[in-house]
């Protein structure tokens, strides 16, 4: 296996819903239309599998921060790192504590630190945190009197536009429950003043989708309703179970609006905008298929600004991994 430039989206480790959890290394090659992975043996697999973990991109190595060490439980303070070039895993120093259901890619800040912000804390579900820690990813340290966020939230979107940070929809609720944000709670960073602000929420309560900024505006596609007073259509912004909506935040204006749905009611997977497109991967979908199906997916869907189009599925079926595009990945040869 040889490393070449290009695109790739990275789908590393996640879970089997009240199975297991996985460490499968599987990326998808943009330019070859192919997946790469360790189940196949072309890579190395996570020495230690996690769900639910926070990422990140530093100079060709991908950061893999806490995560469940089981299905819905075992939250973990491990900090392990993939070399892309070397196809070698590493464990750095630990966290100062476990924490799951973190952001699946958080942006590095200054081409140094990252905002790890969110999730829940070692008590696990229902124990969401509104804490704020920067990873000095030059030092490998941790610097945990940055300031809080207003309010707690786990699952959270993170995000980067002109000198702020964002982190939009997510769980809310802190103590026995999903959520009591009357929409999806979108809170954002100032690292330089050390500042947060809460922003225009989502016109809907919604967890467990994924997006990424591509043309200048947040996507967040898919995700579920987690705030039950919603579920009933005579409420404001009721729009059911959610899952096959996709809407896209204007950082300029503060402001939301829907956009073409999904090709599924698809929730817990991958975005990343690469190569023109925005592309949608693996997770949970088509559960009308109904009860027993199986309905973890290995398809993976680019849009192009007007409609959604298939290409070739991954090796695996899961949910709760990585979201990572890289400019270097594997290409087979040597």
């Amino acid at each position: 296996m040889k490393i070449v430039e290009g695109q790739f989206i990275w789908a590393i480790g996640g879970k089997i819903e009240d199975e297991t959890t996985v460490g499968d290394t599987t990326v998808y090659s943009v330019e070859e239309d192919r997946w790469y992975s360790s189940l196949n043996g072309d890579l190395e697999p996570m020495p230690l599998s996690v769900q639910g973990a926070g990422w990140t991109l530093f100079k060709e190595k991908i950061y893999c921060f806490g995560g469940k060490t089981e299905p819905h439980r075992g939250p973990s303070a491990h900090v392990q790192v993939y070399d892309i070039k070397a196809d070698e895993w590493e464990f750095l120093e630990e966290m100062p504590a476990p924490r799951s259901k973190l952001g699946k890619y958080y942006p590095v800040v200054e081409d140094r630190y990252v905002y790890l912000f969110g999730g829940d804390e070692e008590r696990g579900r229902f124990h969401r945190v509104s804490w704020n820690w920067r990873y000095d990813l030059k030092k490998d340290c941790w610097d945990t009197g940055v300031a809080d966020a207003p309010f707690s939230q786990s699952f959270p979107l993170p995000s980067y536009h002109e000198g702020w940070l964002y982190y939009s929809t997510g769980n809310t609720q802190s103590r026995g429950g999903q959520n009591n944000y009357p929409g999806a709670l979108n809170q954002r960073y100032d690292p330089g003043a050390d500042e947060w602000q809460v922003i225009a929420p989502c016109p809907h309560p919604v967890t467990d989708g994924s997006g990424d900024k591509w043309r200048g505006e947040l996507h967040f596609l898919g995700g579920w309703n987690t705030n039950e007073s919603f579920y009933r259509e005579g409420c404001p912004n009721y729009v059911g179970p959610v899952k096959k909506h996709h809407v896209a935040f204007n950082y300029e204006t503060n402001s939301w609006r829907y956009e073409a749905s999904l090709p599924g009611h698809w929730h817990h997977g991958g975005t990343r905008a690469g190569k023109n497109y925005l592309w949608r991967y693996l997770g949970t979908i088509d559960e009308e298929a109904g009860e027993g199906a199986d309905q973890h997916t290995n398809k993976i869907f680019r849009w192009d600004g007007a409609e959604w189009k298939g290409k070739t599925p991954a090796p695996v079926k899961k949910m709760n991994f990585s979201t990572v595009l890289s400019a270097v990945g594997p290409q087979e040869g040597e």
